[in-house]
């Protein structure tokens, strides 16, 4: 924490974004294959249909996932279409 002009000012981190934590995390910390993205969206899914989440909160997360982390993710080279297009598919289960 950094103190500036007797208030208190706390250093931002970066935060990594936690979808899911029942989905296990292969390789290195993120998305690495399109596995994991697949997995995320049925976990997504399941705690929608069970309840556990209301339909605001899925889309959100599908959204998340769709327009931040991915585009975002270097591993994901090469293969970022395919995952969108398996974020799509689950997505439109809703």
């Amino acid at each position: 924490m950094l103190k500036i002009a007797g208030k208190r000012k706390e250093k931002k981190k970066s935060k990594n974004v936690y979808l899911g934590k029942r989905v296990p995390d292969t390789g290195s910390p993120g998305l690495d294959n399109l596995s994991e993205v697949r997995g995320i969206c049925k976990a997504i899914l399941s705690d929608y249909r069970n309840g556990r989440i209301n339909r605001k909160t899925a889309n959100g997360r599908f959204s998340l996932l769709y327009n931040f982390v991915i585009p975002r993710d270097h591993k994901l080279d090469g293969k970022k279409r395919k995952a969108k297009k398996i974020v799509k598919e689950y997505w439109s289960k809703l």
